[in-house]
């Protein structure tokens, strides 16, 4: 009995430690890419177009909705940079690898912002969100990190009205 609980003990560590490094991983990459994001627009900002084009669209969507009123849209779609992409001869580049999602919306008067980390295959490996929403409206982050298509960790922070910071609660 005691081999069993120690094997069962054993295989929650390793899973752990899987997981923590799986964690890190995604870190490094959403690091990596918030950088590229940062680059992009700069050269964007500053206008030289010496440098690589940024790859990606940019959706902006204003309506009026019945019930919230005035609503915007802000959407932008970055895509893997590919060295000698053979597509189909008039193919949009939406249909290649999507790198990264930023959506800035709102409803009535809350606003959201959500990112979406892809890695090169196109499987999902991170998930922010900001939403005003948590926590009898004082507002809250969510960390989403996905490994193989399956949710490893979550986390939940609540906007503290004092501090106005985020701390984790969950």
């Amino acid at each position: 009995m005691k081999r069993i609980i120690a094997f069962v003990g054993m295989m929650v560590c390793v899973l752990t430690v899987s997981a923590q490094d799986a964690v890190s991983t995604i870190r490094k990459h959403y690091t990596e890419t918030q950088q590229m994001v940062a680059q992009y627009a700069e050269w964007e900002k500053e206008g030289d177009w010496t440098m690589p084009c940024p790859m990606y669209y940019e959706v902006n969507i204003k309506q009026n909705l019945p019930g919230t009123g005035y609503h915007k849209e802000w959407i932008r779609l970055y895509f893997y940079e590919k060295e000698n992409y053979e597509g189909q001869p008039g193919e949009p580049m939406l249909f290649r690898n999507i790198h990264f999602v930023t959506a800035k919306y709102n409803y009535a008067a809350r606003e959201f912002y959500d990112e979406y980390l892809f890695d090169e295959k196109g499987n999902l490996e991170f998930i922010f969100a900001r939403n005003a929403d948590v926590d009898d409206f004082k507002g809250g982050e969510y960390r989403f990190y996905f490994q193989k298509g399956k949710l490893i960790k979550a986390i939940v922070s609540v906007r503290n009205p004092a501090t106005e910071k985020y701390e984790q609660k969950y």
